[in-house]
């Protein structure tokens, strides 16, 4: 799964699996939302011990309805 950087204006930084596409000055790219995502990584802060994962309700649902057929679970 490919994950998105963010960083917010307090300096946490997240990475997702949600973006917004951006074109500026002649560059562009992607950067994670928090909105509709699934995954959610903290990595702000003290990473050996402050490092977090969030998972949306619906993830998993997900995941196995368009990844993981064969998985018999």
């Amino acid at each position: 799964m490919k994950l998105y950087y963010h960083k917010t204006d307090g300096g946490a930084e997240y990475l997702m699996d949600k973006y917004i596409a951006w074109k500026h000055n002649g560059k562009s790219g992607k950067e994670g939302v928090f909105k509709g995502a699934n995954f959610v990584v903290r990595i702000d802060g003290d990473i050996t011990k402050d490092a977090e994962l969030m998972i949306s309700d619906n993830a998993l649902k997900e995941y196995i309805a368009n990844t993981a057929k064969d998985i018999p679970f």
